[in-house]
């Protein structure tokens, strides 16, 4: 035998050792942050914080009491690792003139809050990956406003009702087709088209035609819009332009939201190797925070939300109100694994704007894996693991007033609701789908 033959023959078991070695420390690392993480954020909502108030004194306090003292430090070590937390608190001097305005007409002589507003209290917040910063100040939620007249919905319903006549949604004759056909799913003709006046390379839309009101559309219609057509019409999109490997969805629910018709429908394009826009800023976050921590960033976060009594997970699947969210009554649905875990998920938020928060004007942004489109997997690992959802209450839907102003546009987004309004509302939701859909929902995972 050659000494060449030789050393090749020593260094094929070298090199598998040094595999294995390598394969074994990833294991071994990835299983200490995950464990670490476990450890870090023990329980659902171990701070026992019911609203939005509490959670904000909380914070801005260096020594709580002693029976939250050890989760308060823990769930505030990974809370600082992902957030920049600023709590301010001032006075404020009513002068006499303007005594009768404050406590009678705008506080409707609430001593409580007439104190409140003397001493406001403002909390920022900062993503250290994404640097998006929201303000939070309970009190702007009573901002003097015009009144309504409590028949929003009558008026929602009544705009609904005055545009189906003409609607060119209503059937697929007046839309126009890709050109690779459509996409249908028959049972509840639900179709896709082309949209008529795109905003990116390839637009396409799916329009469930029997159902002209937002509020009508059911469990199996909402699925098979997305897991069934938008799923069939990215694979096709990526068939023919195997750039388009980043799948990515809009949804708008009312012209004050931005729809350009009130018919129901979802707008779909895919981004050439990666996520457009904020979606994209999402990916960056979490592929910078693995490489500084070694976890998983979407995952960290759901779990602290989770332990701040802002989230729970269903299987796959999790729902959260961020601490940092762009607008209010905002609401994450973010999956890891399962698609239909994470689709049905996004129905219970999608219910629950609508049952139980009178959210009746909202937008929906989606990103969903490149595995989902393509069978490439492997040259994708590194990225296009998206499966979440973004979603926020856009006002009144019959108000003159807009909901965002260049303070939202150009620098910060201003919220005035309250989170844990907004998760108790998504419970409820929940557990009444758990009863109504046991096949689907089951028991929950953790934090309900």
């Amino acid at each position: 035998v050659s000494t060449q033959s030789t050393g090749v023959a020593l260094r094929k078991p070298a090199i598998f050792l040094l595999t294995l070695t390598a394969v074994l420390c990833v294991l071994t690392l990835h299983h200490y942050h995950s464990t670490l993480l476990s450890q870090t954020l023990p329980s659902a909502n171990c701070l026992k914080l019911s609203n939005i108030e509490q959670l904000i004194s909380l914070l801005n306090s260096s020594s709580p009491d002693s029976n939250r003292a050890e989760c308060y430090h823990e769930v505030r070590k990974v809370l600082d690792s992902l957030y920049k937390i600023e709590v301010s608190q001032d006075s404020v001097t009513v002068p006499d003139s303007m005594q009768e305005l404050v406590r009678n007409k705008w506080f409707q002589g609430n001593a409580q809050l007439y104190e409140k507003f003397e001493s406001p209290v403002v909390m920022t917040i900062t993503d250290r990956y994404t640097a998006h910063t929201s303000t939070v100040n309970p009190l702007r939620a009573l901002r003097p406003k015009p009144p309504g007249d409590g028949q929003a919905l009558e008026r929602i319903n009544k705009m609904i009702l005055e545009s189906k006549e003409g609607c060119n949604f209503c059937s697929d004759k007046q839309t126009l087709q890709d050109k690779f056909g459509r996409v249908v799913w028959e049972k509840a003709h639900i179709f896709t088209a082309e949209n008529a006046f795109r905003f990116y390379d390839y637009t396409g839309m799916v329009i469930p035609a029997d159902i002209h009101d937002f509020m009508d559309i059911d469990a199996q219609t909402f699925e098979s819009m997305i897991t069934y057509n938008a799923i069939t019409w990215f694979g096709n999109i990526h068939e023919r332009h195997p750039e388009k490997t980043h799948p990515a969805m809009i949804w708008d629910v009312m012209g004050k939201a931005g729809a350009s018709q009130v018919h129901p429908h979802i707008q779909m394009f895919a981004g050439t190797g990666y996520y457009p826009g904020r979606m994209g800023l999402v990916e960056k976050a979490a592929n910078e925070y693995h490489a500084a921590t070694g976890s998983d960033h979407l995952e960290t976060i759901v779990e602290l939300h989770i332990a701040l009594g802002l989230g729970f997970r269903h299987k796959t699947a999790a729902v959260i109100v961020p601490i940092n969210p762009t607008k209010d009554r905002e609401v994450w649905v973010v999956g890891f694994g399962d698609l239909v875990d994470w689709n049905w998920l996004h129905y219970v938020a999608y219910r629950s704007y609508i049952e139980e928060l009178e959210v009746y004007c909202f937008s929906q942004a989606m990103a969903l894996p490149t595995s989902e489109i393509s069978n490439v997997v492997q040259p994708l690992a590194a990225h296009g693991r998206l499966m979440l959802t973004k979603m926020g209450a856009r006002g009144d839907c019959t108000s003159p007033y807009n909901d965002v102003s260049s303070l939202e546009l150009y620098l910060i987004s201003s919220i005035s609701t309250d989170y844990y309004e907004t998760i108790v509302a998504l419970k409820r939701t929940y557990d009444k789908f758990r009863r109504k859909y046991p096949q689907k929902y089951g028991k929950a995972t953790k934090g309900v």
